[in-house]
């Protein structure tokens, strides 16, 4: 198996369809299977085109419950060598990019639908609270994700519907640190998939 992003820390085999993680002290295998069907649109693992004229290459992907329905989230590797996340719900896009560092604000509790905070310079609102349930994942992904696990979300957007905003926390007892994404809005016409030959 050839490992893509040096930063990789689970791998959801092309074969067997195990999960797989690994750190300095070696491989391990999580005992867990992962299959995906489709998604919205033509994006699948090994995808190649570019977004607003910015290559890309589709690396993995994990997919979300929240409860009447599901999203997915496709990690990206960009031509400028940096790795970004395209969350597709529902025929709606975004580009984000996840913050060197967690942010230090509430807990997830404490936040509310309308709440305003600044990340970066930029004021967001929140405009959507939940739960979300891993479904399952492919590819090479930089965190430790299993199927069934469940996680706290605070989503939003900047105050001028620009930019979009989320936040995720490992339970919810995790405390004030989350983990920040902040990104921008695509339109599908900016979303531009090469076509494949599967002739093989």
């Amino acid at each position: 198996i050839r490992i893509q992003n040096p930063a990789t820390v689970s791998l959801v085999c092309e074969y067997c369809s195990n999960i797989v993680f690994w750190d300095e002290a070696g491989v391990k295998a999580s005992g867990r299977e992962s299959r995906l069907t489709e998604g919205f649109s033509r994006l699948f693992r090994g995808a190649t085109g570019s977004i607003k004229g910015k290559r890309f290459n589709v690396v993995g992907r994990v997919r979300y419950s929240f409860g009447r329905g599901f999203w997915d989230e496709w990690y990206l590797a960009l031509e400028t060598g940096e790795y970004a996340w395209l969350t597709e719900d529902n025929h709606q896009l975004a580009l984000q990019k996840e913050l060197e560092q967690q942010l230090v604000g509430k807990d997830f509790g404490s936040y509310q639908i309308g709440d305003e905070l600044e990340i970066e310079g930029d004021v967001f609102r929140v405009q959507e609270l939940g739960m979300a349930r891993c479904l399952g994942l492919e590819g090479e992904l930089p965190s430790g994700y299993l199927p069934d696990e469940s996680y706290p979300y605070v989503d939003g957007s900047s105050l001028n519907g620009e930019k979009t905003f989320g936040l995720e926390f490992d339970d919810s007892d995790s405390g004030s640190k989350a983990r920040a994404f902040v990104g921008t809005w695509i339109k599908a016409a900016d979303l531009e998939v090469d076509e494949h030959d599967y002739s093989w």
